[in-house]
This record gives C-alpha cells, structure tokens and sequence, in this order.
C-alpha cells in the first residue's frame, strides 16, 4: 500500500487531496467527504482510519480538503454547495487511477448532505454511504429534542425522585419545553424556507444507484434524520426503497469515537464497496 499527497484545482483554488493505494485496486473506488467543520482527517482520525481500512482490504481511497477548508486554498461554500468541489475530486480520483470504473462516496453528517444535494448527480458515483446524514433545522432540532430527550426524561422515575429532592429546577425544565414546543409548532413554515433537505430528497429520489445508510444508536442527528423522513411527504418511500440498505451501528455516537464501533462502520462500508465491484466484474 502507498499513499500520496497533492494537489488539484477547483475552480482556481488548489485542494489537497490524499490517495490511499493498493497493490491492486478494485474497480470501485472509495471517496471521503468531510462533515461539518473539519478537515480531511476527520474526529477521532476516523476518515484517516476508514481509507488506510480501505487500502489494505484491496480498495483505494481519496480524502481531500474542501475549498477554504484544511490547507486548501478558496473560500468554503458550505455544504449546500459543494457540487464543484466533489466533481473536481471525482475527476482527479478518476485521472490517477484510470482503471476506476466508478465510485462511492462516503459523507458523515454534512457529508452525507452534501452527497445527496450535489453528489449523486455526477454520472461516475455507482454508490453513495450516507452517515447520520444532518437534515436540521430548527423545527427539527426542537421536535427532536421533545421526543427523544424530554419524553424519556418525564418517563423516567429517577428523574422525578430528583424532582421530589430539589435536585432538578422543574420550572426551568417546563420553560425550556415550552420553548421548544413553540418553536417546534412556529418552524412549520420556516422549514419551507430552508429547503437543503427537500434538495435531498429530491437528489435521492432521482438517483439510481445503490446507497448504505450508516446510522449510529446514541446520536439525535440520526433520530432527526428518522423523524423527518418518516413525516416529511417528500421523503416518503425514499429510506425503504430497495436501493437503500440500512445498518444501524449500536452502542455507538455520532461520530463512532469508540474503536469497535469505528471499525464496525468500516467494514460495512467495504462490504457495501466489494458488493458493487463484484457487480461490476
């Protein structure tokens, strides 16, 4: 296995980029997207860790810096627009390595946002790995909150022991649901406004190749991903159709900072890679 660094250009602006190669290479190749305000090594070196995993299983991997992003030059467009950025990097994976046949682009977070927004319309993707995909917004983020973190906590009788003791400021508590409940009811419209994750779904709908959805145990932005995709009328059938497999990683975070849970969510990658090779021979 060998690695190398350089650079490529996007738009004027030189990104740098990681290649991670095999001996010999599979015909499907492995492309890291970044999420959220981190550079090409990723929390807890995960992507770092995910393309020398790649490598030494037979499967080359690229990880890159965004424009603005890392040390690459340019100003970071924000992971609504990104199309430019992923394009410029499929084309150099794909002029290092001209014996590609495509690739699977691999996003956590932002990442897999980004995936679905820009992406899935590059011809060259045969399959996209979406990570706890991020689709927050404020009505989301509140809904989220009311479910998955309140609701628990009014069932729970350790909590109203602590109540019963003053070691919990229930007034406190109440206000912030109500809170939450007004911004939860008043973000129905404003969601109209931000329309990132209506781009997803329409970006997953039109796309054609097969995807991996990656989704962690203890983590709300995947419980989000859940609820707006369960209720949203633009995601409906989108998550169960048959070119999605689902694999929930349990036990783990957001970002699999345990080791056992970073390597479960390895090995389904490159299973989910080795599939589509396999159906390019």
């Amino acid at each position: 296995m060998t690695e190398q660094a350089f650079t490529f250009d996007c738009q004027g602006d030189a990104l740098l980029g990681f290649l991670h190669l095999p001996d010999n290479p599979s015909p499907i190749g492995l492309l890291i997207l970044v999420g959220g305000p981190q550079y090409r090594v990723g929390a807890h070196r995960q992507y770092l860790h995910l393309a020398r995993t790649a490598a030494a299983s037979g499967i080359a991997a690229m990880r890159f810096d965004y424009r603005g992003v890392g040390d690459s030059e340019g100003t970071y467009p924000g992971f609504e627009h990104l199309g430019a950025d992923i394009d410029a990097a499929i084309d150099t994976f794909k002029a290092r390595l001209p014996h590609l046949r495509g690739v699977v682009l691999w996003g956590m977070c932002e990442g897999a946002s980004a995936i679905l927004i820009d992406g899935v319309r590059n011809p060259f993707v045969r399959g996209a790995a979406l990570v706890n995909p991020w689709v927050r917004t404020a009505s989301a983020e509140a809904q989220t909150y009311l479910k998955h973190y309140y609701g628990k906590r009014i069932l729970s009788p350790n909590m109203w022991k602590r109540v019963l003791k003053g070691e919990v400021n229930l007034l406190r508590s109440v206000a912030s649901v109500f809170g939450l409940v007004k911004q939860s009811r008043a973000k129905a419209t404003a969601t109209d406004n931000r329309p990132y994750p209506d781009r997803m779904a329409a970006g997953l709908r039109a796309y054609q190749g097969r995807c991996l959805l990656l989704m962690s145990e203890h983590d709300l932005v995947a419980r989000e991903f859940e609820d707006v995709t369960a209720s949203a009328p633009l995601w409906s059938g989108l998550i169960k159709a048959p070119k999605v497999v689902r694999i929930d990683v349990n036990g783990s975070d957001h970002t699999f900072s345990s080791e056992p849970h970073r390597q479960a969510a390895a090995d389904a990658t490159l299973n989910f890679v080795r599939d589509l090779a396999a159906s390019e021979v």
